[in-house]
């Protein structure tokens, strides 16, 4: 690998030859009119093109200016709690549910097991999660018996844990129900205190047009019971748990999952499987393990930790137990969507309405003739959902596509009978894609109220309730008025990022930001200004330009949403609604004026990046790419006209095929951007070096042709300390800017989020959009500061190493001769010695599941300068990957020193330490996992 990235620098070197003049470090000193960047040739130069070559480097204030719900705090939306009531066993039950953070229903004694409140949501409404909030320190429920019912008379338990200090978070396979009950089952010297329940229904498949299959099945049991909503049914093996006991499940169609739960069943709360692992599979013959754990009580929750597709879920039963494995039910989860399983559709004209739910937009419903005012179509849920979009989507590059709704009248009911419109409008080409303020329904109807010689076809109608940049604004602004929802957002902005922040960047090295902004900052939901965006955006370009620190100004969100997914402003269908819509168009437009007119002539602002990863289509064809070029010319003609002198960035992240050449339309002074990830294979080393390796492959060619300066704008290479180092080392070489995503993330690293951010790691209760008060939403957003947060400081060390241009990456692994290893256990028929031989293939094991505590220790027989230490699995075991790790260093095998620690991720992890000298190392495995430690491979670098 390190051959192939030196041929791509050399590559490099040698064509843009004179262009690689010495690379300027972060520059302390303020900017100032000297510093004004714009493109010369392929590369960015001070002294408006004409000074010293300039690499940007730097990374992404996320979450800030723009809401990303995974990332920043700004709330989640739960079920609409309208109509909802409560009792209790004493005190007052509905301060539980009065949005407020200083209020609480308590049971005013201590707890003794026989404690409830019980919740009556007014009609059967669909759930799979509840949040039960203690505001005392202490008071929590020591254990928990979650409860459904459709009448109030007849009980089901969903799930039985403890609780926790804090927010004890419960989830279980989907209900529809009328009521809710939580019991308090254990005793405390403390009482019980609730200050805020609410229900959530994260998106999971319907299990009613799916399929299962089981090793085998007790008496009077069958697989499809554990598919069949009914908790109080019970699948059963028939026979002790011994390894290799298989549950299979056929979804008919490939589709993305993320997320696995199991219910044992109430009565059967003890057969949960000892030890699980989860596959899937695109063909019910090969397999890709997912997810691999203990069991532990009733409810097994299975992460993927990123989305996998495949027609097949298998969960194998490897442990051993006098118990039988029992299954009551299973939850899949995946998407953002509600899943349209027991969805029933009828229309007021057109055949076949059921073709909209098919999963298949080339097969339609249609009007079959010419559109009129009063066409409709209606769609019953089932149960009371709560929603804040639907959409209609057609099937692309067919005439499908010109056959929207030249009007509609969206109208929500939760009974059939009586209506309420919530939207009104005009369908977009393609696909229509229409927001409402977040409320429950069971019924949607969507009337066609234009005339046209189309007909009016819909491919798919989807709903949901989704958490973006636009349905939390409407909401919110609905919830508490224009003046209150500004409040709450600058008390987030105030706390997220402050002046130490830049200071924590400028002593990263670093002399460059990029800014996302959503186009809510600049406009009311209506189009209209506010009446002041500029106060947060001034002050950052002010404060990073003392600092010596460049600002890109990144128009993140666009009204509609630019792209599907929520970081572009609205989750949505392909094309989202920005595309079809000419008044969204025209508001940014009118907003790059605004802009250009603000920052002409400021040096301290590096460009303009006109919309963040635009897509119109997954799968964009000719034309696609000319309506998105056209609409970039308009808003570069838009920029030029007032501001002649600042770069502007296009996004080609999608590759140059997305993209029209400069030439097309005469653009000058640009940067092109790319935003390579690999997320479905985040664990994957092999997968994600590839990425790197594809990418700085591919620089000489890009730079020759289009022959613009190129910027990678986001980007994560995930828990692999070299392959982020052999990324920026070849972009430094070439003079191609960068910017990680992002500066500070809330995740954890358990999940997988901490290598996305410099800091990590807040798990504060986030507020209930639709359900905290203000007072309550602005108390938890000031839990977020930078102080709260866990400084990722390996990560932190790797960015600063390249921050200041260093251009090469040359690993000096130590030799391994004269090595020897010990080790706390070792399997019968493998040596510590093959952890260390230097060959792929013999492995180290430890003969015993990983509970925490095992040790691998070398001795490399004299002192070394230790950088870097890579752990690797064998290729045929890498899920014998140590959960946990601590690094720790001695020259004397007695006294040791801690170098690092953290989690294992995927079967190849290099942990980078700040450089020591060391003869010994010793790695601890600090996690727990059913499998034994297996190590293939240990590489200890002198440098990286």
């Amino acid at each position: 690998m390190k051959r192939t990235a030196l041929a791509a620098v050399v590559a490099i070197a040698a064509l843009i030859g004179t262009e690689l003049a010495p690379v300027q470090a972060a520059n302390a000193a303020p900017l100032t009119a000297a510093d004004f960047l714009k493109a010369s040739g392929n590369v960015l130069k001070t002294n408006s093109g004409t000074g010293a070559t300039v690499n940007l480097r730097g990374t992404n204030i996320g979450g800030w200016l723009t809401q990303e719900d995974w990332m920043s705090p700004l709330g989640e939306f739960a079920a609409d709690r309208t109509g909802w009531s409560a009792t209790a066993s004493s005190g007052t039950a509905g301060n539980a549910l009065d949005g407020s953070g200083t209020s609480a229903w308590t049971t005013g004694a201590n707890q003794s097991g026989t404690e409830w409140i019980r919740l009556d949501l007014g009609a059967n409404t669909l759930f799979n999660r509840i949040a039960i909030d203690n505001p005392t320190a202490g008071q929590w429920p020591r254990a928990v018996n979650v409860e459904t019912s459709t009448n109030g008379t007849t009980w089901t338990s969903v799930a039985t844990q403890p609780g926790t200090d804090g927010v004890t978070t419960i989830r279980f396979a989907p209900q529809v129900a009328r009521y809710v009950r939580v019991s308090q089952t254990g005793t405390a010297s403390t009482p019980w205190s609730v200050g805020e329940i609410n229900l959530f229904s994260d998106p999971a498949l319907h299990n009613g047009t799916h399929t299962a299959t089981a090793s085998s099945s007790a008496p009077g049991t069958t697989a499809g019971m554990t598919l069949d909503g009914n908790v109080s049914t019970v699948w059963q093996s028939g026979s002790a748990q011994v390894p290799g006991q298989t549950l299979t499940i056929d979804l008919g169609r490939n589709v993305d999952m993320d997320k696995l739960l199991l219910d044992a069943g109430a009565a059967t709360a003890n057969d949960y499987p000892r030890i699980w692992d989860v596959f899937t599979s695109y063909d019910n013959t090969n397999w890709t393990q997912v997810a691999s754990g203990y069991g532990t009580n009733r409810i097994v929750q299975a992460d993927f930790q990123g989305t996998k597709n495949g027609r097949y879920l298998r969960v194998v039963s490897n442990g051993t137990s006098g118990q039988w494995w029992s299954v009551a039910e299973l939850a899949i989860q995946a998407g953002t969507a509600v899943d349209r399983g027991g969805w029933g559709v009828t229309a007021s004209v057109g055949a076949s309405p059921s073709l909209m739910l098919d999963a298949n937009t080339a097969t339609r419903w249609t009007t079959g003739a010419a559109q009129t005012p009063g066409q409709s179509f209606t769609v019953d849920m089932g149960a009371l959902v709560t929603l804040n979009n639907v959409t209609t989507d057609t099937a692309k590059n067919a005439t499908d596509e010109d056959d929207w709704a030249r009007g509609y009248t969206l109208e929500l009911s939760r009974d059939g009978s009586s209506w309420t419109s919530v939207a009104t409008g005009v369908g977009t080409r393609k696909a229509t894609t229409i927001g409402f303020v977040a409320q429950a329904a069971r019924y949607f109807r969507l009337t066609q109220t234009g005339s046209a010689g189309n007909w009016w076809s819909i491919g798919e109608v989807t709903a949901g309730l989704y958490n973006d940049d636009y349905s939390l604004t409407r909401t919110m602004t609905s919830r508490f008025g224009t003046g209150t929802t500004a409040s709450i957002v600058a008390t987030h902005q105030d706390t997220w990022f402050t002046a130490a922040d830049l200071d924590n960047i400028q002593a990263a090295g670093m002399n460059f930001l990029r800014v996302p902004i959503g186009w809510n900052v600049f406009l009311n939901l209506d189009g209209t200004w506010k009446s002041n965006p500029w106060t947060k955006i001034d002050w950052v370009v002010d404060q990073a330009a003392a600092r010596g620190i460049y600002v890109l100004l990144d128009l993140h969100t666009v009204p509609g949403g630019g792209c599907p997914w929520g970081s572009c402003g609205r989750i949505g269908p392909n094309p989202n609604g920005f595309w079809g819509s000419a008044t969204s168009q025209d508001w940014v437009e009118d907003i790059w004026e605004a802009i250009a007119t603000r920052y002409e002539g400021n040096p301290a602002v590096a460009g303009y990046d006109l919309i963040n990863e635009p897509l119109i289509d997954y799968g964009e064809d000719a034309a696609d790419v000319a309506q998105k070029s056209d609409y970039y010319d308009r808003l570069y003609d838009a920029v030029r006209a007032i501001d002649p002198d600042h770069a502007i960035f296009l996004g080609a992240f999608f590759g140059l095929n997305a993209i029209a050449s400069p030439s097309t339309y005469g653009w000058t002074n640009v940067v092109y951007e790319y935003h390579p990830y690999d997320m479905p294979n985040s664990k994957d080393w092999t997968a994600q070096n590839q990425l790197v390796t594809n990418e700085l492959g591919g620089l000489a060619a890009k730079l020759s042709n289009p022959g613009v300066p190129i910027y990678y704008g986001e980007y994560s290479l995930y828990y692999n300390d070299d392959v982020w180092a052999r990324f920026m080392a070849g972009l430094n070489a070439a003079n191609v800017s960068w910017s990680n995503w992002t500066y500070k993330v809330k995740g954890t690293a358990g999940d997988g989020f901490a290598y996305w951010g410099m800091y990590y790691n807040n798990q504060k209760p986030v507020p209930v959009i639709n359900s905290d008060d203000a007072a309550t939403y602005q108390a938890k957003l000031g839990q977020f500061g930078t102080a709260n947060f866990t400084a990722n400081t390996r990560f932190i060390a790797t960015i600063s190493k390249y921050a200041g241009g260093l251009g090469t990456f040359s690993p000096t692994a130590v030799s391994h001769s004269g090595w020897t290893a010990t080790a706390s256990s070792t399997a019968s028929g493998s040596s510590t010695a093959a952890g260390i031989d230097g060959a792929n293939g013999t492995s180290w094991q430890s003969g015993q599941a990983m509970a925490g505590g095992e040790w691998y220790r070398i001795d490399m027989g004299s002192a070394q300068t230790v950088a870097m230490v890579t752990v690797q699995t064998a290729s045929g075991s890498r899920w014998d990957y140590p959960r946990g790790f601590t690094v720790e260093v001695s020259t004397n095998g007695t006294s040791w020193t801690t170098a690092a620690t953290g989690i294992a991720y995927g079967w190849k992890r290099p942990i980078s330490i700040a450089p020591t000298t060391a003869r010994y190392i010793r790695i601890t495995q600090t996690g727990t996992a059913p499998q034994w430690w297996t190590i293939d491979e240990i590489t200890v670098y002198s440098s990286y």
